[in-house]
């Protein structure tokens, strides 16, 4: 599915230094054609939906159906969205975070990628199981090769169960936030993160106002369709110098 065309954030992580070597943008690639031979791969990092892996009474892993295509030495994230709805997912089996880590790995052989990220919604019933889960996680990848995670915003603005997870950031997306998308939002809103591994970086979305944005922060950004020159050029003009 990968074809090429072939600032440092403040972190509690032991790999923390790792992020010095991406640019501060990273593009969300979601499943749809994604055509980015034409990005800075000094400016921009790509962070591309790999797999979603649904959870319910079995395991199901789905890979990426759409090509995504690369400029030569890009920065590359592979993302693993994991579905687990709480009325169906059963957690209980001893055997399910070895077998869900064993898949959320699986990206890291394609040789371009140089990150992970896991992007879950879980719920407070199933925090114990992503806790081992990341744990499990770990284990399998390489020793300096970064763990990111998507976070609530909720989790990141109070007192959190997200301590001491063994993960390189988390990043509080500040868009499509459910309830709290009906509060009407101007450019530069404000939103403090109190959760240190939520203090780095920032996830944000082409159609949402972004909130204020520390220099040294990481920004992801999200498109709701496939990226294109004109979405890149309006970017441009969104990312603080």
């Amino acid at each position: 599915m990968l074809a090429a065309s072939a600032g440092k954030a403040p972190s509690s992580s032991a790999h923390a230094n790792t992020w010095q070597a991406f640019p501060r943008v990273t593009l969300w690639a979601w499943e749809s054609p994604q055509d980015l031979r034409r990005i800075s791969p000094e400016r921009y990092a790509v962070a591309y939906l790999a797999q979603t892996i649904f959870i319910t009474d079995g395991v199901a892993g789905v890979p990426r159906k759409q090509p995504l295509l690369l400029p030569p030495g890009a920065r590359v994230t592979a993302v693993v969205r994991i579905e687990a709805p709480r009325s169906s997912a059963r957690l209980d089996d001893p055997r399910l975070t070895a077998t869900v880590a064993d898949l959320i790995v699986e990206p890291l052989r394609r040789k371009q990628v140089s990150a992970l990220q896991i992007d879950f919604d879980a719920t407070k019933s199933q925090w114990a199981f992503y806790r081992t889960l990341l744990k499990e996680t770990r284990r399998r990848m390489p020793v300096d090769m970064p763990l990111s995670i998507t976070a609530l915003a909720s989790w990141c603005s109070q007192p959190s169960w997200m301590e001491g997870l063994p993960v390189d950031e988390a990043v509080p997306m500040l868009f499509r936030m459910g309830e709290r998308a009906r509060v009407k939002r101007s450019p530069g809103w404000s939103y403090q993160a109190t959760e240190t591994s939520c203090q780095g970086s920032v996830g944000v979305s082409t159609d949402e106002p972004w909130p204020a944005i520390g220099q040294k922060q990481r920004i992801y950004v999200f498109h709701p369709r496939a990226w294109n020159p004109v979405a890149l050029e309006n970017l441009e003009k969104l990312i603080q110098p």
